[in-house]
């Protein structure tokens, strides 16, 4: 094995390599479904102040931007939480590629925009429907309820009828402030950890599992 690399599926990796290879893992996630890194978990800094997870669909990345995107709704209590504390941490696992991404960020938080607006054109009537609940999420109910009209339970909402609930849709952009890397082997984990400014990579270092 080359000196200060590391071996992936047969693949010799030094740090540089390594980072232009995680975030074309994460590429990768944002545009194939079924891909293992196509959900993460979030973390933000809840309104009582405790940390606060939820899983969200990684809907795309930029390797030049060093940045992903996530959608959400904006009366929603994650997007509660960015506009108070834009400081986020993203948890990314593939059990079968056997590795995970924890990743440092800043959330800007797109709401009737143009980067709002082009994702909610390409959004399709299903996915609308988790921004037409009439009431906002996490409101309380007396029964077990989808939240929004019953009739789009048998019946796909038309582009007019969704059209008012655009405002609900956010686009979350969450920019690297640092990324740790971790390869999960029975020889022995690895893990590497890049640290980022303005979408630059400024320092890289192998680091203890």
């Amino acid at each position: 094995m080359p000196k200060n690399s590391i071996i992936i599926n047969e693949i010799a990796y030094n740090l540089d390599e390594l980072e232009a290879f995680a975030w074309q893992l994460l590429v990768r996630g944002g545009a194939k479904s079924k891909d293992g890194f196509h959900t993460m978990t979030v973390a933000t800094t809840g309104q009582d102040g405790l940390p606060t997870l939820r899983t969200v669909v990684l809907r795309k990345a930029s390797e030049t931007a060093k940045s992903l995107f996530f959608h959400t709704d904006a009366r929603s209590r994650k997007f509660a939480d960015l506009e108070k504390q834009s400081k986020v941490t993203v948890l990314l696992y593939d059990p079968h590629r056997r590795i995970q991404m924890m990743l440092k960020m800043t959330a800007v938080l797109h709401v009737n925009n143009d980067k709002s607006d082009e994702r909610w054109a390409a959004t399709n009537a299903q996915s609308r429907l988790g921004y037409m609940t009439l009431d906002a999420p996490n409101t309380p109910s007396i029964a077990p309820t989808v939240g929004y009209e019953a009739r789009f339970a048998n019946t796909e909402p038309t582009s007019a009828e969704s059209e008012p609930f655009r405002k609900n849709f956010a686009v979350i952009e969450c920019q690297a402030t640092a990324l740790e890397f971790l390869f999960l082997n029975r020889s022995g984990n690895r893990k590497a950890v890049f640290q980022y400014d303005n979408g630059a990579c400024t320092q890289k270092t192998w680091r203890v599992p």
